[in-house]
């Protein structure tokens, strides 16, 4: 019985793996894709013009960003690296559940430590807009993570809401 379950757990853990890794690998290949950084340009274009930054502001959302992509960077080498040493470790004929549950939690640890990351990023940029603008910007961002998103779209918004035509290519 205890060899049936563990065998259950290795299949259930290797496809939440092979996921993860498909996720990291096809965000790779987007990001290096010219037609990303455009995408990328048009939407900080769109912030600027909409939320009408000063250039001041400007000068300092550029900053935060360069703060920022450091911070989050670093931690995307990190679970490259633990999905590595995941996928090496399921691979094995005997895999080892100690090492497997030890790279998943530190890989749950950095997820969490990049989402506060990314709250304080957002306080940051509150900080440098006026609330009229923060409106502005918090609303853009909001529809692109549910274009992005579609399955964590909450009930109250409508899907023809958040399809704007500048935010197509976020699908």
């Amino acid at each position: 019985m205890k060899k049936k379950t563990f065998i259950y757990f290795i299949i259930i853990i290797t496809i939440i793996n092979l996921s993860s890794l498909g996720a990291i690998l096809y965000q790779q290949k987007k990001m290096s894709c010219p037609s990303y950084q455009s995408n990328e340009q048009t939407v900080i274009n769109l912030v600027k013009q909409e939320v009408n930054l000063t250039s001041s502001q400007i000068k300092q959302f550029k900053k935060l960003k360069i703060t920022f992509h450091k911070k989050i960077d670093s931690l995307s080498v990190k679970v490259q690296n633990y999905n590595k040493l995941l996928a090496i470790e399921i691979k094995k004929d005997n895999p080892d559940t100690v090492i497997i549950n030890n790279l998943i939690n530190n890989l749950s640890k950095i997820q969490n430590k990049s989402k506060y990351i990314v709250i304080q990023h957002f306080f940051s940029i509150k900080k440098i807009l006026s609330k009229d603008q923060q409106e502005k910007f918090f609303n853009i961002v909001l529809k692109r993570f549910l274009g992005r998103n579609r399955l964590m779209t909450p009930s109250g918004i409508q899907q023809k809401e958040i399809n704007n035509n500048c935010f197509q290519n976020f699908k």
